[in-house]
Formats: C-alpha cells, structure tokens, sequence
C-alpha cells in the first residue's frame, strides 16, 4: 500500500512539473550552494564593461568552459540514467546490495563532476584579478 502511494505521489509530482514547464534540478556535485558556478556568472557578464575581461582572459575562460560543460553534461546524462535505473530497480524488489554497483558507479560519476567543477573554479579564480572576481560576484548577486 506505501508502495502505490509513493509511486502514485512522484507520478503525481512528474506530472505537475510538466504541465507547468518546470524541470526539476539535479545537478550532479557532491558538494552544492558552496562553490560558485562561474560559467553561468560568467556568461551574464560576459560583455560587461564593470568586469573588463580583455581577449586574452575570454580565449582562456572559453577554453576551460568549454572543457566543463563537456564533462559535466556527458557525467549528467549518464547519472541520469542510472540514478532512474536504481529508483526503478528499488521500487521492483532489488536489494539495497544488489544495487551497490550502481551506487558506485553514480558516486564516481559525482565526484569527477565535482573536480570537474573545481577545476573551473580554480582556473577562473587563477584567470580573473582579485578586483574582476569582486566584480564579478557583484555582479551576480
């Protein structure tokens, strides 16, 4: 009976989050709402004359957003994946150890995201001077 209910609830959650356009978040660090996303900061401000990225600085930032959003995007889709594969399979019977695996998997697939995004933040912070991070948080806010 728990069982149905909870199947009936996500269902139910699923199906209003279509309806109203929304995608749920699922970002996939270990570490979240610490370490700041410079990619999405930066590309609010990219042109921004109070930042005053020069060319140099854009080539660098391009090249390390770039090696990101790669990473990240292809480590997503596969935790998706296998994130979806152990809900169905817990729902079905399986065993939490018969899931371990799985679980492995997904933590390794989340810690090379989080270095992912670490790197990016060391690389920008190395990039940027003290004064445009400043700014750039500023800006963000």
């Amino acid at each position: 009976m728990l069982k149905k209910y909870f199947v009936l609830m996500i269902i139910s959650i699923l199906t209003a989050s279509t309806l109203f356009g929304a995608k749920p978040k699922n970002p996939p660090f270990l570490i979240l709402g610490k370490i700041p996303h410079y990619v999405g900061m930066l590309n609010d401000n990219w042109d921004n004359k109070k930042l005053a990225l020069n060319e140099e600085q854009k080539e660098k930032l391009t090249q390390v957003r770039k090696n990101t959003i790669k990473t990240v995007k292809g480590l997503k889709k596969r935790l998706a994946v296998l994130e979806q594969e152990v809900a169905d399979k817990i729902l079905s019977g399986s065993t939490p150890q018969e899931l371990l695996p799985n679980l492995k998997v997904i933590a390794d697939y989340k810690i090379k995201a989080t270095t992912a995004h670490l790197n990016c933040a060391y690389q920008t912070n190395k990039i940027l001077s003290k004064e445009q991070l400043s700014t750039l948080y500023k800006l963000s806010k």
